[in-house]
């Protein structure tokens, strides 16, 4: 029996899926930018990262065992309530920073959720029997259904740009003044005690992203055979060996590391035609570095106004043959000015004005 007179007001998150790759950097920023204003926050994450509480009023839960689809869902539906009320714990707000949303007994509360999964709005089609598109597919076809599940008309949906917004009023049907787009920070890192070090008498190309088959790899390897300077050198960060001497694999690199790679190298090749952000973007803009990117609406939203990059298909790597060719060693352009893009201060601000 649940004592309504000692219920505690918290503002509840739920991030138990976060603990990877784009994702866990959402989480890390959410946790950085969470103000010390007296509201206390009551957080769920995976038992499997290891944080501190940014701030005093911030309780950080772990939760073990809820990665897969049939645990994720067992927790959204019943066990993060079952918590609560447990717990003599009454929410405020709550807040989901994994696209999908969450039950809880109280129905008049301000919710909100981070949406930051962009596959289902693009055209591109993928074959559940084939084992490098199986994941493709579930997200295109299968996930928009548990996202629309716990989804109401008034929740507040944070998206990091408007071609996310857009597809998500399409998709889902929701009220464009529910949503609001809010970018990602970009990290400042001081820059040294690298492990990494780049041959300056090469012309370097760097692209920092994993190897999932959308990111576009085989495209720069398709490129390079067709460019014929031998004095082009460049960067992966994955594990995959690749039977060209001008590619390296570096693998997995802090980011400082990156960063150093940002700083030293002389352009940043891009090809991903799936992505929500494209953070490596940005963070190449504003340090000045030219850019080969895809012509897809989210490289053109994120670089809006940069004139260091060129746009090409995803597809033709004869373009980007030409475009690398042409590259100019040491070149830099006037770095993008993000100050005046709405970030994590403003989405905060948000969450507050409907508490």
């Amino acid at each position: 029996m649940v004592d309504k007179d000692k219920l505690q007001s918290k503002i509840v998150v739920n991030a138990t899926a976060l603990d990877q790759s784009g994702a866990l950097s959402i989480l890390k920023q959410f946790f950085e930018n969470i103000p010390n204003d007296g509201k206390e926050w009551l957080i769920f994450i995976s038992e499997k990262i290891e944080f501190k509480s940014p701030v005093p009023n911030v309780i950080l839960k772990p939760i073990p065992n809820v990665k897969s689809l049939v645990r994720r869902f067992i927790w959204d539906w019943y066990g993060l309530n079952k918590w609560l009320r447990t717990n003599q714990i009454k929410p405020l707000a709550t807040i989901s920073l994994q696209n999908t949303n969450f039950r809880v007994s109280e129905k008049n509360i301000p919710r909100f959720i981070y949406y930051h999964q962009s596959i289902p709005f693009y055209k591109n089609r993928w074959c559940p029997l084939k084992k490098s598109e199986r994941t493709l597919w579930f997200y295109k076809y299968v996930y928009p259904f548990f996202v629309s599940l716990f989804l109401r008309k008034d929740d507040y949906i944070f998206v990091q740009l408007d071609f996310i917004k857009r597809g998500f009023i399409r998709k889902f049907s929701h009220p464009g003044k529910n949503i609001g787009v809010f970018s990602p920070s970009i990290n400042s890192v001081a820059i040294s005690n690298s492990n990494v070090f780049l041959d300056k008498s090469k012309m370097n190309l760097f692209f920092p992203a994993t190897l999932f088959p959308y990111k576009n790899h085989e495209l720069l390897v398709k490129a390079l055979k067709e460019v014929d300077n031998p004095n082009i050198q460049l960067y992966f960060t994955v594990t995959k060996k690749f039977n060209d001497d001008r590619i390296k694999s570096l693998g997995i690199l802090p980011y400082k590391d990156i960063c150093n790679i940002y700083e030293n190298c002389d352009a940043l090749v891009f090809p991903s035609f799936i992505e929500t952000f494209g953070l490596p973007l940005i963070e190449a803009a504003t340090m000045g570095l030219p850019i080969i990117t895809v012509d897809l609406p989210y490289a053109r939203e994120v670089l809006n106004n940069y004139e260091g990059a060129i746009f090409l298909p995803y597809d033709k790597p004869e373009e980007w043959a030409i475009a690398i060719n042409k590259l100019v060693k040491e070149k830099r352009y006037t770095p993008l000015d993000t100050s005046k893009r709405e970030g994590w201060t403003e989405l905060f601000k948000k969450i507050n004005d409907k508490l």
